[in-house]
């Protein structure tokens, strides 16, 4: 599947306006649509292959959720990009930060599934393509919504509100943490 790639990106300071932000985020969604049936599809290929699987439920749960998860998402992008023509909404750079927030934590099923389900020897070998597609689906969609933190950054920018300051907002200070657990050193 093709990524955004085709668009200028985000970090080029020559992608100022908001329609060109709509632009990425319509193909974001479009992505996240093709995703979604690429998914669908694999799973139709899981049923067919419950025999060969070890552990088939595990794979269509993981599975399941994640078209669940890029359905929702495909709907939050939706929204937003109907939205935009209108203006910039104070809630849509959260909106987008979220999804963002949520993408690099769901990395983690990724890892796990693939160490319960591929990094291991398989009763039947002929599984492992499908099973590691399904893998590379998911996590190519999860690094894709990186960037989504950059549009909002975008849309901050036209709302005028200066975007979130990880430094300050929410941060968690570990030397102020460790300087009340340790003696000070002169």
């Amino acid at each position: 599947m093709s990524r955004r790639r085709d668009l200028p990106g985000l970090r080029d300071e020559s992608t100022q306006t908001v329609e060109d932000v709509r632009e990425h985020l319509l193909l974001w969604r479009s992505e996240t649509v093709e995703t979604v049936d690429l998914l669908r599809a694999h799973r139709q290929q899981v049923e067919e292959r419950t025999p060969l699987l070890e552990n088939p439920r595990v794979v269509l749960e993981y599975v399941d959720f994640f078209i669940d998860l890029f359905g929702g998402i495909a709907s939050d992008l939706e929204s937003i990009c109907a939205l935009l023509p209108e203006g910039v909404a104070p809630g849509h750079p959260a909106v987008l930060r979220q999804i963002a927030s949520n993408a690099a934590v769901e990395q983690r099923r990724c890892l796990a599934f693939r160490d319960a389900c591929i990094n291991r020897p398989l009763a039947h070998e002929d599984v492992r393509p499908l099973l590691n597609q399904i893998s590379i689906d998911t996590r190519d969609q999860l690094l894709d919504y990186r960037d989504l933190t950059l549009a909002a950054t975008r849309l901050d920018q036209e709302l005028g509100a200066p975007p979130p300051n990880p430094q300050t907002d929410n941060a968690f200070d570990r030397r102020a943490l460790f300087s009340r657990f340790l003696p000070k050193r002169d």
